[in-house]
């Protein structure tokens, strides 16, 4: 066990207490290590699906976009890590989780506290339990997908069969407890996930570009489904704040040049050129997976499938690794102490943990259509999230220290309402596409 200190941080140097000096991290991540974490936590399945978002807006807007709201979402996080520092020195704690933070920044600093305690913590836990659940869902419709295309590829069995026939290799992944397991195999994941990505764009680039795809896409309709599919693809916020929790060193996470930007500096880089390379090669057929647009599967798309399959399984445990806690810390051990239910930790953990991974397989059954999943969970809880209630909060926080021409009311009102009309539209669309889905099925 090791205790943080100052390690040089003048962020908070005129306050009695520093949150970082009393942390304590049963087993601390190198920065190396968080900074793959971050990047596997976030590059997942939504990498392969940024192809098939650009053939909904074009190539210009596409590039364009995708960095934009790279700059966007890594600001909201930005917003969201000092939030966490300000509560955390305001009530004396070394660290605190996501819903903790929300619920300090309703009810502490402001004159009228907007919601209690309880109703504010619970109406996170239920945002955060749809969302990673749905980013879980979405993973098992992934490897499911993969699976099918390796192993039938005359598509003899429906895929939602295969997410519950590997329900126990999932299951078997949310085993793992501590996020220090995880970064080492999120090392390895980065390693094979970036390998297939590397097959795809050798495949997309050896016989020319193709000429089915467009500077700007006239079909206006379909850009908030872009805009969902990057929102799921490029952030996972609830981790954010466990990551840096986690890490050896966390007055390195929010530098200017630390992980947090370097990370989403290469997320967005990866993104952009991904989703250009494969948006030029197959233009409007290109699939939610990009690599299934491979029309032979030889020897290289079948390793480059494999690579994807145990990378993005090994990324569920990441997305799981949330509810499992909210269920557990929140919920289940409050009721063992009070003797609301009877057992041991150990056999509720056990439950949560199978409850959880067999909740994900089926609603990956339910839905196994993945570029529509996508869109829906980055429109809805993502977004959510990562900006949405960030930028909130930020308004709260700072309410009567607005600053100088109430700049920070300004800014924090500007990036409330573009995150609320591209949300909206977002889920509006995406919803539409999936009732549209049932119908012709």
């Amino acid at each position: 066990m090791t205790r943080a200190g100052r390690g040089g941080s003048q962020e908070q140097s005129n306050d009695d207490y520093d949150p970082y000096a009393h942390r304590e991290t049963l087993k601390p991540v190198s920065d190396f290590g968080s900074l793959a974490t971050l990047v596997k936590s976030a590059v997942g399945t939504g990498l392969f699906a940024i192809p098939n978002a650009f053939s909904d807006v074009g190539l210009f807007i596409g590039i364009v976009g995708t960095i934009l709201m790279g700059m966007f979402i890594t600001g909201s996080l930005q917003i969201l890590l000092k939030i966490h520092q300000t509560m955390c020195i305001k009530l004396k704690k070394p660290i605190l989780n996501y819903d903790e933070v929300v619920v300090a920044s309703l009810t502490i600093g402001v004159r009228k506290p907007w919601l209690s305690a309880r109703v504010a913590t619970f109406m996170v836990d239920v945002i955060m339990l749809t969302c990673y659940m749905g980013v879980g869902a979405v993973y098992v419709v992934f490897v499911s997908g993969v699976i099918q295309e390796c192993i039938d590829t005359g598509k003899t069995i429906d895929q939602g069969y295969y997410a519950l026939m590997f329900f126990p290799i999932f299951f078997l992944m949310n085993m793992m407890k501590h996020l220090k397991d995880m970064a080492s195999a999120a090392i390895v994941g980065n390693v094979l996930l970036f390998s297939a990505a590397l097959i795809g764009i050798v495949y997309a680039l050896k016989d020319g570009i193709g000429e089915k795809w467009v500077w700007v896409s006239p079909r206006i309709g379909l850009y908030p489904k872009f805009i969902g599919t990057v929102f799921f693809s490029m952030v996972s916020p609830g981790v954010i704040l466990a990551i840096q929790h986690e890490m050896e060193t966390p007055w390195n996470y929010t530098k200017l040049c630390g992980v947090l930007h370097w990370g989403m500096t290469f997320i967005t880089l990866l993104h952009v050129l991904v989703g250009a390379i494969g948006y030029l090669k197959w233009g409007t057929d290109a699939l939610g997976n990009f690599i299934r647009n491979h029309r032979v599967n030889d020897v290289a798309t079948v390793a480059a499938l494999s690579m994807q399959a145990i990378a993005i399984y090994f990324t569920y445990g990441l997305q799981c690794y949330m509810p499992i806690n909210i269920l557990s810390n929140a919920y289940v051990l409050p009721a063992l102490e009070e003797n609301i239910c009877k057992g041991s930790p150990f056999v509720w953990d056990l439950i949560v943990r199978f409850a959880v991974s067999l909740a994900t397989c089926l609603l990956a059954a339910s839905i196994p259509k993945l570029d529509l999943f996508t869109g829906l969970v980055g429109s809805i809880c993502i977004s959510t999230l990562s900006t949405l209630i960030p930028v909130a909060l930020y308004i709260l926080v700072y309410y009567g220290n607005y600053g100088s021409r109430k700049w920070r009311l300004i800014l924090g009102l500007s990036l409330l309402f573009i995150g609320l009309v591209i949300t909206l539209c977002a889920v509006v669309v995406n919803l539409t596409l999936i009732v549209q889905y049932f119908a012709q099925k």
